[in-house]
């Protein structure tokens, strides 16, 4: 590593999707000096703060999940009211 710096790219969906974990323990150990993302994942962000949202599993069965009202974003669960609240909060503000 003498001389180099390392730079992490990635899109936002893979914090949402459940690489999180994978990015901190990077950063905490110093093995990236920086890191280049998107903000797409901002509306989740938003989300968070109007709802809570819940840690899950990799291997939760989609469909039934969407048949009790409920996403899955990797191991992350998203409640539908979720997606409903964070639409009622932006819609007046998209509409300005």
């Amino acid at each position: 590593r003498k001389n180099t710096t390392i730079f992490l790219g990635f899109t936002s969906n893979m914090i949402s999707c459940g690489n999180r974990e994978v990015i901190r323990y990077l950063v905490e150990h110093k093995l990236v000096d920086a890191i280049v993302t998107t903000c797409g994942g901002v509306e989740e962000d938003i989300m968070k703060c109007l709802k809570p949202h819940y840690m899950g599993r990799f291997d939760l069965r989609g469909k039934e999940l969407r048949l009790k009202g409920h996403n899955r974003i990797g191991d992350l669960i998203v409640p539908n009211e979720n997606y409903v609240k964070f639409e009622s909060w932006m819609t007046p503000l998209l509409d300005q």
